[in-house]
């Protein structure tokens, strides 16, 4: 009996990871935005195929965040660990975020910063999220600030 309880807690665990889809929003919108600034030869965050267009870049991060396939996106591991943090920031916002009407606006980067900085000082809601995420995200391991 213990061993099924085992296995029933494990397969739970491993399947605990379903996307906040108004945060998976976010985190696409900011890609694209960084996505059209790489096509327009400016600066940007994140490393792109020469071949990617919007619409497949926008497929392979709704294929990512299903959680079915974690190479979805062929990002560097802390590429992928950074779209996390996004995405774990934007779950974290108030539904009436400014975030979620214009990423653009300065309203939103203080909310994003505010819950950016609790990430980085180890949230552990932040630890919980990113730690059910792993397998179904491919994220490397995480590393815990020193503190």
């Amino acid at each position: 009996m213990l061993v099924s309880l085992w296995f029933l807690t494990s397969d739970t665990h491993a399947q605990s990871f379903a996307a906040n889809q108004k945060a998976a929003r976010f985190v696409a919108e900011v890609v694209m935005n960084d996505f059209r600034t790489a096509q327009a030869g400016g600066g940007y965050v994140f490393s792109y195929d020469s071949h990617e267009t919007e619409a497949s870049l926008s497929a392979r991060l709704d294929r990512w965040f299903s959680g079915a396939d974690p190479q979805a996106i062929p990002m560097e591991p802390a590429e992928k660990q950074a779209l996390f943090g996004f995405y774990w920031a934007a779950s974290m916002m108030p539904a009436h975020s400014p975030c979620f009407r214009d990423i653009a606006d300065p309203a939103c980067g203080e909310d994003l910063s505010k819950w950016m900085a609790r990430e980085l000082d180890d949230d552990p809601r932040f630890i919980r999220a990113y730690e059910s995420a792993r397998t179904p995200l491919g994220l490397p391991p995480i590393e815990r600030n020193a503190h």
